[in-house]
């Protein structure tokens, strides 16, 4: 039946969110998902991958951060130059 390949979503928690948008403040440079992944461990907070990959998207939607070849990177801001500039998809 159609409910047997159903993907279930993966929730993630608050708290997992802020810390990983936390540490993609703090990092100033792209990061890996693996660096991040270690970087919750170190904090104490461990998660799983898809996990992070819920969080990272959530992030992503919002147009916090930025996903390009050299990594993850916080993007947040208030500038309306550098958002349009991510929103056209244009390298900068």
């Amino acid at each position: 039946m159609a409910l047997a390949h159903r993907r279930e979503r993966v929730d993630v928690t608050l708290g997992t969110t802020e810390i990983v948008m936390s540490a993609l403040q703090e990092a100033g440079n792209p990061v890996s998902r693996t660096w991040l992944l270690a970087r919750l461990k170190d904090t104490g907070h461990t998660t799983s991958r898809a996990r992070l990959n819920r969080a990272l998207g959530f992030c992503f939607v919002l147009g916090l951060a930025s996903e390009g070849s050299k990594g993850i990177q916080w993007t947040h801001t208030t500038s309306p130059s550098l958002s349009r500039s991510l929103s056209r998809g244009k390298r900068i």
